[in-house]
């Protein structure tokens, strides 16, 4: 299913490095850095395996289920799909980074763990087959791992850690835990926050902060903070330095304002300010990627 992402002519937009391995027997690991965009409910293929792993690194991905629940991956988090009744896939703009792992049901052998296979079942069918694994000691060790295993070696690892995750699981581990059935939302928080995304777009030039945002639209900054990161993949300031430098490219390619113009017109009070932004997102001074940009 996660797989059709990943591949190219699937409805996706995909560009960067994919790397498809075969780490063991009847296990395929894809360590992916891309920038990665699918239509806005890009329809689920049934999966060739019987599990699916992703570990997620960078960016994010909403899965909507066939009873129409919502399930939210975000960076430094695993999902978990075994059977799972999902009816389409929307991912975050911007880059998506992980190491996917489809796994066959004799994978363990090789490791000589006994994994429960009907524990696991048991333990995902409540949630349609489909789980995100949060913040938990086995979660953070393996999210600063990720991070610094080279990168030769990150798909054998990865495929190491998805074996021993469906242990753990089998055998209820402490250093694991499977949160409950998620509560769904209610609509109008979901469309109150979606109003405040599109008012931030089209605002780029005004100092927003949380607390005016939280105020205009009368939602608590938790809830504005909370499920505007459910939604949209980032936190909710995140999203907005995204927007001010991705517009600030579209201006420094294609309109005659100066630096200082398009710094103002993306909410920067200082062109220093500015430049430190959008260099940290694209390893250019804006009058480089001005230049370059040109040229092209």
């Amino acid at each position: 299913m996660l797989e059709t992402l990943l591949k190219p002519n699937t409805g996706a937009s995909l560009s960067g490095c994919v790397r498809w391995t075969q780490p063991m027997d009847g296990v395929r690991v894809c360590d992916f850095d891309c920038a990665l965009s699918v239509p806005p409910a890009m329809p689920a293929e049934p999966s060739e395996v019987p599990c699916e792993v992703l570990f997620c690194r960078q960016g994010g991905l909403r899965l909507t289920m066939t009873n129409g629940r919502q399930v939210f991956l975000h960076e430094h988090e695993v999902l978990l799909l075994l059977g799972a009744s999902v009816q389409s896939l929307s991912v975050a703009d911007g880059l998506f980074s992980g190491e996917l792992v489809l796994i066959e049901q004799s994978a363990a052998a090789p490791c000589r763990l006994t994994v429960n296979a009907a524990r696991i079942k048991a333990r995902v069918t409540p949630h349609m087959g489909c789980v995100v694994l949060r913040s938990a000691v086995w979660i953070d060790s393996l999210a600063a791992a990720l991070q610094s295993v080279p990168e030769q070696d990150r798909a054998a690892y990865s495929a190491i850690k998805a074996i021993e995750l469906l242990y753990l699981i089998s055998t209820d581990s402490p250093l694991l835990t499977i949160p409950p059935e998620s509560v769904s939302r209610d609509h109008y928080l979901t469309d109150t926050v979606r109003q405040v995304q599109e008012y931030m777009v089209s605002h780029l030039s005004d100092p927003l902060t949380i607390d005016q945002l939280s105020a205009r639209f009368r939602i608590s900054p938790t809830a504005l903070k909370d499920i505007f990161r459910q939604t949209y993949g980032r936190p909710i300031h995140q999203y907005l330095l995204e927007k001010r430098v991705q517009h600030a490219a579209e201006l420094l390619h294609r309109s005659p304002l100066s630096i200082v113009d398009i710094a103002a017109a993306v909410g920067y009070n200082s062109a220093s300010q500015f430049g430190v932004a959008f260099k940290r997102r694209y390893q250019l001074t804006p009058s480089q990627y001005r230049r370059q940009a040109r040229k092209s």
